[in-house]
């Protein structure tokens, strides 16, 4: 199931970790069934390619929608899993 189109996303904590930082949202209104916690890293090279803040903000957003794009997808993948194809 999707996220809401109006969820929101709020930035909650940091971990730095070896060679990337990991950053913690929690989402407040996900809807039925989905998930309250999202994490995604920013890596080392990603972080010395940034120019701005404002960069840094498209690359955290750009992470969050492919993030909640590949949930989705395994969402609807994990139905498959232990089935037989015949090709």
């Amino acid at each position: 199931m999707p996220l809401q189109s109006n969820a929101v996303m709020t930035f909650t904590s940091y971990k730095v970790l070896d060679i990337a930082i990991e950053l913690h949202f929690e989402c407040h209104n996900p809807g039925p069934g989905e998930v309250v916690d999202y994490y995604i890293l920013i890596t080392d090279t990603e972080i010395a390619a940034l120019t701005s803040l404002s960069d840094f903000a498209t690359l955290v957003d750009a992470k969050l929608k492919r993030k909640l794009r590949g949930l989705n997808i395994a969402n609807r993948l994990d139905a498959l899993i232990g089935q037989s194809r015949v090709i």
